[in-house]
C-alpha cells in the first residue's frame, strides 16, 4: 500500500467518523426539542398551580382535599422565584430543577418567607413544611404532581 493510498483511507475513516459524530449531536439536539413541542401539557414554569388534594400513602391519612375557601396556589417563575398563597398565607422563596422543560424530573422548592396570619385550622396547614420534602415533579393529564421524599405522599395541582 503506498502511503499516498494510507493517507486517503485515513482521511476518509475520519471523515466517516466525523460524520457519523455530527449526527449523532444533532440527533441529540433535536430529540428534546421534538418532546418539548409534542407535550400538550402545561408548562412547569409560568403556570399558577391550584391545589387540588394531597393522597398520602398511609390510609389513617388518605386524600385530603382543600375546603372551598382554602386557596392554596404556587408559582414558579422561570428566574428561579417561587410564588406561593397558602390558605391565607403568602409565602416567597426559589425553586431549581434541571427538567424544566419536560413533564417529569426533580425539584428543589425553598419557601423562605412566609406571613403568619392567624388561619382558621386546616388538615392543609403542612402544605408549607411539606414543600421543602417535595423531591419529584410529574405533570400528567394536565396536573403538576409534586412527590414528597421517601413515599411521603403527592400533592396534586391544577393549572389556575
Amino acid at each position: 500500500m503506498s502511503p499516498t493510498t494510507g493517507a486517503a483511507r485515513a482521511r476518509r475513516i475520519r471523515a466517516f467518523v466525523m460524520s457519523g459524530l455530527a449526527l449523532a449531536a444533532a440527533a441529540c439536539a433535536t430529540t428534546g426539542e421534538r418532546y418539548a413541542e409534542a407535550s400538550t401539557e402545561p408548562r412547569l414554569t409560568g403556570t399558577e398551580w391550584r391545589l387540588v388534594e394531597f393522597v398520602s400513602p398511609k390510609d389513617a391519612i388518605g386524600t385530603i382535599r382543600p375546603r372551598a375557601e382554602e386557596v392554596y396556589t404556587i408559582r414558579l417563575d422561570p428566574d428561579g422565584t417561587l410564588v406561593a398563597q397558602l390558605y391565607c398565607n403568602r409565602g416567597t422563596g426559589s425553586w431549581t430543577s434541571p427538567d424544566i422543560d419536560k413533564t417529569m424530573g426533580s425539584v428543589s422548592l425553598n419557601l423562605k418567607a412566609v406571613t403568619m396570619a392567624a388561619c382558621l385550622p386546616s388538615p392543609l396547614e403542612r402544605v408549607s413544611r411539606d414543600l421543602a420534602n417535595v423531591r419529584t415533579f410529574v405533570i400528567r393529564d394536565g396536573r403538576l404532581h409534586l412527590n414528597l421524599m421517601m413515599d411521603g405522599g403527592d400533592y396534586v395541582w391544577t393549572p389556575q
